[in-house]
């Protein structure tokens, strides 16, 4: 089937992806780091494993491999936001025992 123009339905389902991107939880995945992000950013102008506008423009996106994209990217930030909680519960720890040594140098 083939629609030029606009589509309207209910329910679409696309067929399974061979791919779907729970990999990104294995021990074994290798989380780019925030700085690797940031530097495929200003080399590319978008991030990685996510096509360009102007790829976009010229060739369209598959809706199954594109929404397997953005999971695998939302998992990613997952994984970034838990790593970011830990290290603030971690620097409150630090900041309250400095806290308390502050305070009872105080009293002295």
């Amino acid at each position: 089937m083939a629609v030029k123009g606009k589509f309207i339905s209910d329910e679409i389902k696309v067929q399974t992806y061979a791919n779907w991107p729970d990999f990104v939880f294995k021990k074994e995945y290798s989380l780019p780091s925030l700085k690797e992000v940031e530097n495929y950013i200003q080399t590319n102008g978008h991030l990685p494993n996510i096509p360009s506008a102007a790829d976009v423009s010229e060739n369209g996106i598959l809706l199954g491999e594109m929404n397997a994209r953005l999971l695998q990217k939302i998992e990613e930030l997952t994984l970034y936001t838990i790593e970011q909680q830990k290290k603030i519960e971690e620097q409150n720890k630090v900041m309250g025992t400095l806290s308390e040594r502050l305070t009872a140098l105080e009293i002295k």
